[in-house]
């Protein structure tokens, strides 16, 4: 399984960091999106990703930045004909979110073939779709934000979605094949509901993550090492600082 990086940053606008999308490819070739933040589609040629093999959406919560393409998506499908069938996966009030955007946009955003999914996840629940399994952890940010454990090919990718530090997160964390952890501000910003990269690296240390990557920066964590940051709270496993358009392999190579 490969994990490419569609949007590394958040909703502040950034000349090299687009708000969040990540993409997960199976060995079959399909493809899991976790998060579809404004801009992140655009991303899709580079990875290869088209609505033919973009059957599984994941959101962790409602944010814009997180979910703004989902509109994007709906009307891409519709207006290329793409009947592959396509299961919406977010938190409880995923559904309701849906049927507001389809009251917003109307028939440009509905789905002609029949062939949508919507399923509302909580705290351990799970869902199989194709080659894909995952399961759900509530996260420390909204009241009914998730995380998502990921596993195909019999690896597993941890992702925080937008959190703070907390046992769910450590407990979505331990035994993955990798980490992706948001890290949204430099070690000396305090946060609880996000984390900075202080607490991402203690997170990742008590969950016992040998593979990190870090995401979801805001701009002035360009003015910081943020790698040196986080090795000095402890981190000593595999790191990396995610940048749009990069991909990892989960299963170890390259890293």
């Amino acid at each position: 399984m490969r994990l490419h990086v569609l949007g590394s940053g958040t909703a502040i606008p950034h000349p090299r960091r687009g708000a969040s999308g990540y993409a997960l490819r199976a060995d079959d070739g399909s493809v899991c999106l976790l998060e579809c933040g404004p801009g992140s589609t655009r991303r899709w040629p580079g990875a290869a990703i088209t609505f033919d093999t973009a059957t599984l959406l994941a959101i962790t919560h409602h944010h814009v930045d997180h979910c703004a393409d989902l509109s994007a998506v709906l009307f891409g499908r519709l207006v290329t004909e793409c009947a592959a069938k396509l299961t919406l996966v977010g938190p409880v009030g995923h559904a309701d979110h849906l049927a507001r955007l389809e009251a917003a946009h109307g028939a440009w955003v509905q789905d002609k073939h029949g062939g949508r999914e919507v399923v509302e996840l909580g705290d351990r629940d799970s869902i199989t779709v194709g080659a894909f399994t995952l399961e759900a952890r509530h996260v420390l940010h909204l009241a009914d934000a998730v995380g998502y454990r990921v596993t195909a090919d019999g690896q597993t990718l941890a992702f925080s979605g937008d959190s703070g530090p907390c046992d769910g997160l450590i407990a979505l964390c331990r035994g993955a094949d990798v980490a992706l952890l948001e890290c949204s501000y430099p070690a000396e910003r305090e946060t609880k509901r996000h984390l900075n990269a202080r607490t991402a690296a203690e997170v990742a240390v008590a969950a016992g993550v040998e593979r990190l990557v870090l995401t979801h920066f805001y701009p002035e964590c360009d003015a910081v090492d943020i790698a040196a940051q986080v090795r000095a709270a402890g981190y000593e496993g595999a790191l990396a600082l995610a940048n749009d358009g990069d991909e990892f392999d989960l299963g170890g190579r390259g890293w």
